[in-house]
């Protein structure tokens, strides 16, 4: 826990300023004269997460010679639609904690959550459009198409057991490392970076979102619910094969596997038979197989920025990816 303390730290020296103005922006934009968007918005900000998204597109855009208002508007507009992706997401799934304190849907219902999500996203793209940021706001119009069709494909994936590797990696490249490469690509436009240096800075991004989602699959079988704010299981729950039980269901005997496969995704399943599932993922190495490919994401990421120039916010980069791979929440 200390060396994710430090490596916070560490991402967050180079871009304070624009952290600082970001937040001021948000407490703006969040709110209104209608006192339902005014109390959401308050809620919100008081859940806040530790603004990676945003932090991507400042250090990628510090590579070369960003304009101060411009970078913040393209970070605060990247915030409102994960924001936005965060309340639709917590009413399918009828969540009702998120960092510790009540969702949304919880406080309110799914309806005001998944509408609210709606007008975040449609705040980001206005935003980006008064800004004259066209060629950044069809960089996140483009993750956002693809992050949708990710959170789709996992929905057509629900209660299949037999889902490969290869499908869940291309699934959760769509659905949650998309927003982390259009982050560092909007970064890039905006500094005005080479097209090589943007495709590595995208690759870097769509690497350490795998990663970050490989982490949040793991946490959800053996994360600590303290810690996390949220209680952990939510996947099996709902019927989504994450990577941890891929593996584990691949390496275990036929009929072990056949009957944990009942278990999982038949019907079957009670909340009695949870701890029997972790123990599973974790005896047949689900676990540690997770882990392992999420460092090999990360080192890959780390390597694809090896050749841009030396700088506090290249290893404030490098720090961001060994963040992904460490954090506990």
């Amino acid at each position: 826990m200390a060396s994710t303390s430090i490596h916070t730290d560490q991402i967050q020296h180079p871009i304070q300023k624009e952290l600082g103005l970001l937040e001021k922006q948000l407490e703006g934009i969040l709110k209104s004269d209608v006192a339902l968007i005014h109390g959401i918005g308050e809620h919100l900000l008081a859940i806040r997460g530790k603004r990676v998204r945003p932090a991507l597109l400042f250090l990628c855009s510090h590579l070369g010679k960003p304009d101060l208002e411009q970078v913040v508007k393209a970070g605060v507009a990247i915030e409102l639609i994960h924001t936005a992706t965060l309340l639709h997401d917590d009413s399918i799934d009828k969540s009702h904690l998120r960092r510790g304190l009540p969702t949304v849907n919880s406080l309110w219902d799914e309806q005001v959550s998944v509408i609210m999500g709606d007008h975040l996203f449609c705040k980001a793209f206005k935003l980006l459009h008064e800004s004259g940021l066209r060629e950044v706001a069809q960089v996140m119009v483009n993750g956002s198409d693809r992050m949708t069709f990710g959170e789709m494909y996992q929905m057509d994936q629900r209660g299949d057991c037999d889902i490969t590797e290869e499908s869940y990696l291309d699934m959760i490249r769509h659905k949650t490392a998309a927003l982390f490469s259009s982050a560092c690509d909007a970064g890039a436009v905006i500094g005005g970076l080479s097209s090589e240096a943007r495709r590595s800075l995208s690759a870097y991004g769509d690497r350490i979102g795998t990663a970050f989602q490989i982490v949040d699959d793991i946490l959800d079988f053996v994360g600590d619910v303290e810690c996390m704010g949220k209680p952990v299981g939510n996947d099996v729950r709902d019927g989504r094969v994450t990577l941890p039980l891929i593996a584990a269901l691949r390496n275990a005997p036929a009929k072990e596997a056949s009957s944990m496969r009942s278990l999982v995704c038949g019907d079957e399943f009670t909340e009695s038979g949870w701890n029997d599932i972790v123990d599973f993922v974790k005896a047949r190495g689900g676990v540690d197989y997770s882990r392992e490919l999420c460092g090999r994401f990360v080192e890959s990421a780390k390597s694809g920025i090896s050749d841009l120039d030396d700088s506090p916010a290249r290893a404030s980069l490098l720090a961001l990816a060994d963040y992904v791979i460490s954090r506990q929440k």
